[in-house]
């Protein structure tokens, strides 16, 4: 619902079936890429809850790290299945990232969960955040300029053991088919990926449009 008296903030509920209870996200009726819940974020966040269906300690105490969480919907449902989460965007995100996950607190930390804000700017690293299990990241692939910094902050926070879960949507645009190309370009040098087949995802929640990539280092 519109909250005028808070900015043209308004909330959106997220209905969690495995937890059987609902997940409450503040958004902004005006901003820039970081103010909504985004078409891949839902993707992403039902590929975690189906992965959690199949396995339901799948998520349990792992150390997860989400780049460019926005409003933190994958970050903050990782947290609900029990997951240790540090979810990082630029400091003008985090008062509406760190409302979201006070918001639901009752939730994931009854599920033996955890999450925080972390301000990260990509192409640099804070002496805190270690090589996550996971590493999570929807829609992050926008701006020309910010692929190299993403690509490096990626292979910072990487061991072969991390395992990288990459969701986009292709958007239609020559720009954006750019950015997406040189993204995967960079990608490549240090990685390898694979895409996670339709039938592997939430059978409500995937499209054609919205790739979903499982990504590792490359070996030596």
């Amino acid at each position: 619902m519109p909250d005028n008296e808070d900015g043209g903030v308004f909330t959106r509920e997220f209905e969690v079936e495995t937890l059987k209870t609902c997940l409450q996200f503040y958004q902004k009726e005006m901003g820039d890429v970081s103010c909504v819940i985004w078409d891949a974020s839902l993707v992403l966040a039902r590929y975690l809850e189906k992965r959690v269906e199949q396995d339901p300690l799948s998520l349990k105490s792992l150390k997860v790290i989400e780049l460019g969480a926005g409003v933190g919907c994958v970050g903050i449902l990782a947290a609900c299945f029990g997951a240790d989460v540090i979810s990082t965007d630029l400091p003008a995100v985090l008062p509406l990232l760190e409302r979201n996950i006070n918001a639901n607190k009752p939730i994931w930390s009854q599920a033996g969960g955890h999450v925080r804000a972390c301000e990260l700017n990509w192409g640099t690293t804070k002496p805190d955040l270690e090589p996550p299990n996971i590493l999570l990241l929807a829609d992050c692939v926008y701006y020309m300029e910010s692929v190299a910094p993403l690509v490096s902050t990626i292979k910072q926070l990487s061991t072969k053991e991390t395992e990288i879960i990459i969701c986009q949507e292709q958007r239609d645009s020559d720009k954006q088919r750019a950015i997406w190309k040189q993204f995967t370009i960079e990608l490549n040098k240090y990685f390898k990926s694979a895409a996670i087949p339709l039938e592997e995802q939430h059978e409500l929640f995937r499209s054609p449009d919205i790739l979903l990539l499982k990504v590792s280092l490359l070996e030596d």
